[in-house]
């Protein structure tokens, strides 16, 4: 009497097509289980998350205007809304301060940076540049303008310090403008850049084309663009810019340029016989992720090292905000990712320290 019939093996079509089909459920219920988390609504409403993102800020582009060398500037002369705070452009082109107070008096103090000193999602008499001038009591020029690159800092520095004459000039900077000196495009917008060279450093892209940047795979973010998954996953993977296909890469080493671009800095300080004061300010993410928080403030320290190497003065803000317990209660302190008023005044404080005394 024959025995039961062997199990029949699947084939290798068939086994793949198992494999597949388990892994395609497995995401679509990842899918909808993030979905309801983020909001029910999303179970019938299929946004693409990526335009969505791009969208939202059409409301302020109206605050930002072409320049052939830094690329984008302030748009002189403007009001509005910068995340939801009312902002207001001076016609010099700089965030207004101080309406409601005197002015400060004595040898003015020149500010710039990206959008932390510029005062993103704060409003015009919460910045640091503000409470700066508060505390010092001379008037502080807040020249900071969102999304600059330590390239871009640079070369507006060389622009308004012949001009306007400062007597100090505070260079603030984040991790995230190191990688920005590595970018031929930022937020979708067309960047200066440097290059390395045996000389030192070679300006390039300039004059800035004209034009929004036209990223490459811009089908695939169309198709999977509405995928509330791919989009988190992609974001926490720290792919934000190449997913959003708003920025291109230059190849150069961002640390690199940073670090000569500080011996750049140092010597039209001293062409200017100007103070200056080059500050690390920490971010949100240090905190939120710690171990990439790690690596960054080594990368920050590299950089205020090549600063203080050329001779200027450096403070690096971190161990006083982790002092003032940021790492307990970081929404304490940020506010969309950026400093809220009381970090500001934080930072304000510990800058006024670091030019009255000189740190190193």
């Amino acid at each position: 009497m024959a025995g039961p019939a062997p199990p029949r093996r699947l084939g290798w079509w068939s086994g793949w097509a198992l494999t597949a089909g388990t892994m395609l459920l497995c995401l679509a219920v990842a899918e909808f289980v993030l979905r309801w988390h983020a909001s029910p609504g999303l179970l019938w409403h299929f946004p693409n998350f990526v335009e969505r993102d791009l969208r939202a800020n059409d409301g302020e582009r109206d605050q930002l205007r072409y320049d052939p060398v830094l690329g984008w500037d302030l748009q002189p002369e403007v009001s509005g809304l910068l995340a939801g705070r009312p902002i207001t452009i001076s016609a010099d082109g700089m965030r207004s301060h101080s309406r409601f107070a005197p002015p400060g008096s004595g040898p003015p103090i020149l500010a710039l940076g990206d959008s932390y000193t510029e005062g993103y999602a704060v409003g015009d008499d919460e910045t640091w540049p503000t409470h700066l001038e508060r505390t010092t009591g001379r008037p502080v020029l807040s020249a900071g303008v969102r999304d600059y690159g330590i390239d871009q800092m640079v070369l507006k520095a060389e622009r308004l310090v012949p001009l306007l004459k400062p007597a100090t000039v505070v260079l603030a900077f984040i991790a995230s403008d190191i990688d920005r000196t590595a970018r031929a495009v930022r937020s979708g917008r067309h960047k200066p850049f440097f290059a390395a060279t045996a000389e030192g450093l070679e300006l390039r892209n300039v004059p800035v084309p004209v034009g929004p940047y036209t990223a490459p795979y811009q089908a695939v973010r169309r198709i999977l663009g509405h995928s509330l998954l791919v989009h988190f996953a992609m974001n926490r993977l720290g792919a934000y810019e190449i997913w959003h296909g708003d920025s291109l890469e230059t190849g150069e080493n961002g640390d690199l340029l940073s670090c000569r671009l500080m011996e750049r800095f140092a010597a039209l300080m001293r062409r200017e016989n100007t103070q200056a004061l080059v500050v690390a300010l920490p971010r949100y993410e240090d905190w939120a992720w710690p171990r990439d928080g790690e690596r960054q403030r080594k990368r920050i320290a590299a950089t205020l090292g090549c600063a203080g190497r050329a001779g200027l003065p450096i403070l690096d803000t971190y161990d006083a905000f982790a002092r003032a317990g940021v790492a307990r209660d970081p929404e304490a302190f940020f506010v969309e990712w950026h400093f809220n008023e009381r970090s500001n005044s934080l930072a304000a404080r510990l800058i006024a320290s670091g030019l009255a005394t000189g740190s190193r």
